[in-house]
């Protein structure tokens, strides 16, 4: 009898120090990330932004980014016929088994 007393004061312990640990805002989980956004005024406006942003493109005074460098390259005629590719890809698939069984 105890030892249920000793284990239920230890429980209900445990529950109310958890409990306090969380009790610090009234917003849970992914909603309390949220940051409320400031308003702000600006002397400048759009079109103004757009032509800065334009002469400097122009000039090529803005960083380079690396969001193109994984862009499809544009599609060009191929030089090959499609025997010679289904030739090649033959080609390179008994090579592929021969590299493989030599393991």
């Amino acid at each position: 009898m105890n030892s249920k007393l000793i284990a239920s004061t230890v429980i209900a312990l445990s529950t109310l120090t958890g409990a306090s640990a969380f009790a610090q805002n009234a917003q849970y989980g992914e909603a309390a990330l949220v940051f409320a956004p400031v308003a702000s005024t600006s002397a400048v406006t759009r079109a103004q932004v757009k032509a800065e942003y334009l002469n400097a493109r122009q000039n090529g005074a803005l960083a380079v980014s690396q969001e193109g460098a994984f862009a499809a390259a544009p599609a060009t005629a191929s030089t090959m016929t499609r025997a010679e590719v289904r030739n090649d890809a033959v080609i390179s698939a008994r090579a592929t088994q021969i590299g493989n069984s030599t393991i």
